[in-house]
């Protein structure tokens, strides 16, 4: 199971739900024996934050029977209503989502009360994503750290990492033009600095370079983004042209994040002096999965 298709999913089911009747529930059932990997718990942890309007519940298995089954139950406010089992894992992959997804899954339709009996039933051998002594009671594998304070140059046709991993930069500033340096007026981190608009609301912006590179999920995949400072969200690629990164859920909390890191309140305009007293106008993204970047946000990298 990963974060991103949590949210991808959630996204998907406030579509058709009724507002504030929306819960879902995971129990996750390697961990017993595979441990839990740092990113993946993070991802969890951050979802209700990004989960407007829905209820997250999430559980890992503790030590025991490995639980390998892939089981989904549908219920409304009478109960069980659908169920199937299968090869699906609960994944973007797993659902073939993602461009890569190249595997062939079936899942076939099974009676849900008896479905929903044996969910609850490994649920008696499971501990909450929240539980704060989770770390004594399921291994927790820490993550690798891949391209910390690289220095990449923008025009780079190497995107090769010594350290593991494939990286990208993508500026916070215009690269092209008579404003060249300067952050964009309201595209990119100052998208919301308009009448009636959350003024930190932002977007990364994604050359067009980068995007021919297909580096990122295509638009409307969800991915899992790590910072450098330890903070975790979820983001997609959005606009027209493929042309940037926000956070789906509410793209004030990418705003929110550069405003913290530069040092501003929330809801100002980021200015071209702000980066610059930072030291940095630009992020890297280092691929580590299909659905999992790290964003490095330090100064020392540039673009330009």
């Amino acid at each position: 199971a990963s974060p991103s298709m949590v949210t991808k999913h959630m996204e998907a089911l406030q579509a058709i739900a009724v507002q504030g009747q929306l819960s879902l529930d995971i129990l996750v059932g390697m961990t017993g024996v595979d441990g839990l990997s740092e990113h993946s718990l993070r991802g969890f942890r951050s979802i209700p934050r990004q989960s407007s309007g829905a209820r997250f519940n999430c559980a890992f298995t503790l030590p025991g029977k490995s639980v390998h089954s892939k089981v989904f139950v549908w219920s409304d406010e009478s109960g069980p209503v659908s169920a199937w089992a299968g090869s699906a894992n609960y994944t973007q992959l797993g659902f073939g989502l993602l461009r890569e997804s190249t595997h062939y899954e079936s899942l076939v339709e099974i009676e849900p009360d008896s479905a929903l009996d044996y969910v609850l039933g490994l649920a008696n051998n499971s501990v909450s994503y929240l539980h704060p002594d989770l770390a004594d009671m399921i291994p927790i594998v820490p993550d690798v750290v891949f391209g910390e304070g690289s220095q990449v140059l923008l025009e780079a046709d190497d995107t090769s990492n010594p350290g593991g991993g494939t990286f990208v930069l993508l500026p916070l500033i215009q690269t092209v033009g008579l404003l060249r340096g300067e952050v964009h007026e309201h595209s990119g981190l100052n998208w919301g600095q308009r009448p009636g608009r959350n003024g930190n609301q932002a977007y990364i912006p994604i050359p067009a370079k980068i995007r021919d590179m297909h580096y990122f999920p295509p638009r409307g995949v969800h991915f899992q983004v790590m910072t450098d400072d330890g903070e975790t969200f979820i983001a997609t690629v959005a606009q027209d042209g493929d042309k940037a990164i926000h956070t789906p859920a509410d793209n004030g909390i990418l705003g929110r994040y550069f405003r913290r890191r530069l040092g501003l309140p929330e809801l100002v305009a980021v200015e071209k002096d702000d980066l610059e007293k930072f030291g940095s106008n630009g992020v890297e993204f280092v691929k580590i999965e299909d659905d999992l970047y790290r964003m490095n946000f330090l100064p020392g990298i540039k673009v330009i």
